[in-house]
């Protein structure tokens, strides 16, 4: 049943007041939480609070829009102009319960034509706020090609055929408070169309955003420190697994990707690419956030340092038995770990009993040119484990200088890295040559190929 219809039920069929009614049905329709005592509130606004004053109806409809839009700063502005609508849509020249009354008042149905009718507007004044009416047959989407470039700049992409947007919300690497969770929530329900997407990025979109909101919802996230945006032929928002605390996880991983964050989404936050650039920090080679997969992708290690002389020829060898990709076998009575096989998880340190295998060097793999989508690539490794944490940020800044420098205007790194050829980009990201240049590579007039 829609709110019309509601309205009958509560006003006809449980004999309730017309404020209760209105209050009861919106709150069917829209879920607001009501339960039938705390309608009772406006139980004495029946006949006008008994004097023939404002008319109940209006005064349950201004009490949804109050439960619905409470948090908004244009609360009163709402009110103001609802009343408005309210007094056109009745036609009684007033508020007032005497003046509705008079015109819609029978003995056998008491004010229920007046009842129906505020239904109505009600619910058109919320479809228009939420812009969950249909568009007129054959309008479709009215906004501008460069209203909608300028907008999705700002991390909003449009639903095609409308007027309504994806507002994307950053998060660092994919962590939100408890307050920024309850914002965005609020957020949603204000402006969106009540439901949130959860990108491949961790970023969090809010669904059903009118173009005329993009502004108030902006501010109103803002309010908690929260931004939008995440789209374009920039750095893109880092993803991050949960290696800081994950049983798997050789490194902090959410202290990294916070460092990340900061330097190159945000710091790079107005540098323009040849194309989007995607980041990845992984905590161990079980690679869950694919960093291969990505422009720039970080893996946690654990170098063993096994030492053979400390090895007893064990029939049963503890560390052969922790390898989950059988690179540490018995062979000939001796432990030998094949280097070439080795993916430095670190699971066979310190499970000797006779301690030839202790020690262990931490530190990251590097991958670049990672790509997924209609077309795949996999990183390619640098020949290197780094074990200095500066180092693995400036190598970071490094790619991101080479394909500001050396890409092509919609070509992805990997694109880059083929046509240059490997070699050339690892020669130049381990060399020092493109931080020297760094104020030359900012200073070019590059033009962006992103799509999305």
């Amino acid at each position: 049943m829609d709110m019309k219809e509601k309205a009958i039920y509560y006003y006809i069929t449980q004999d309730m007041g017309c404020a209760e009614a209105i209050l009861l049905a919106a709150n069917d329709v829209y879920s607001l939480g009501l339960t039938e005592a705390e309608a009772d509130l406006f139980a004495g606004f029946r006949t006008g609070m008994g004097c023939g004053s404002t008319c109940g109806c209006l005064a349950g409809a201004v009490g949804v829009i109050s439960r619905k839009y409470s948090r908004r700063d244009d609360l009163k502005e709402l009110c103001a102009k609802f009343v408005k609508t309210f007094e056109q849509k009745l036609a009684c020249g007033s508020i007032d319960c005497d003046a509705i009354a008079a015109r819609y008042k029978t003995d056998t149905d008491r004010c229920l034509a007046a009842v129906q009718l505020s239904a109505e507007v009600l619910e058109e004044f919320i479809e228009n706020i939420e812009g969950r009416a249909a568009a007129p047959s054959g309008e479709g989407c009215t906004l501008r090609p460069e209203d909608i470039k300028r907008v999705k700049a700002m991390g909003f992409l449009n639903h095609k055929g409308t007027n309504k947007f994806n507002g994307r919300i950053i998060t660092r690497n994919g962590r939100i408070t408890n307050d920024e969770a309850q914002t965005i929530v609020e957020a949603s329900k204000l402006y969106g169309d009540g439901h949130m997407v959860f990108t491949t990025r961790l970023t969090i979109e809010v669904s059903g955003i009118d173009y005329n909101d993009i502004d108030a919802f902006r501010a109103y996230v803002g309010k908690a420190g929260l931004e939008t945006g995440g789209t374009g032929s920039k750095v893109r928002p880092v993803v991050s697994c949960k290696g800081t605390t994950c049983q798997y996880g050789l490194y902090d991983t959410y202290t990294m990707s916070n460092e990340i964050h900061d330097r190159f989404f945000k710091g790079y936050s107005e540098v323009s690419l040849p194309h989007k650039f995607k980041i990845a920090v992984g905590g161990c080679p079980n690679n869950c956030v694919k960093p291969d997969l990505n422009d720039f992708g970080i893996v946690g290690a654990h170098v063993p340092s096994f030492n053979i002389e400390q090895c007893r020829g064990c029939k049963k060898c503890q560390v052969e038995l922790a390898c989950p990709i059988n690179a540490a076998k018995m062979v000939d009575g001796r432990l030998v770990i094949d280097q070439q096989l080795c993916n430095n998880c670190g699971r066979g340190i310190g499970k000797c009993p006779f301690h030839c295998n202790d020690e262990g060097t931490y530190g990251w793999k590097i991958y670049v040119g990672g790509r997924w989508g209609k077309q795949v690539a996999h990183g390619k490794m640098l020949n290197k484990i780094f074990t200095d944490k500066a180092e693995v940020l400036d190598t970071l800044e490094k790619a991101i200088l080479l394909f500001r420098d050396q890409g092509k205007s919609g070509e992805r790194f990997a694109d880059t890295i083929e046509r240059i050829g490997f070699e050339n980009v690892e020669a130049q990201l381990l060399g020092d040559e493109l931080m020297k240049r760094k104020t030359e590579i900012l200073g070019l007039n590059v033009v962006g190929g992103a799509s999305c």
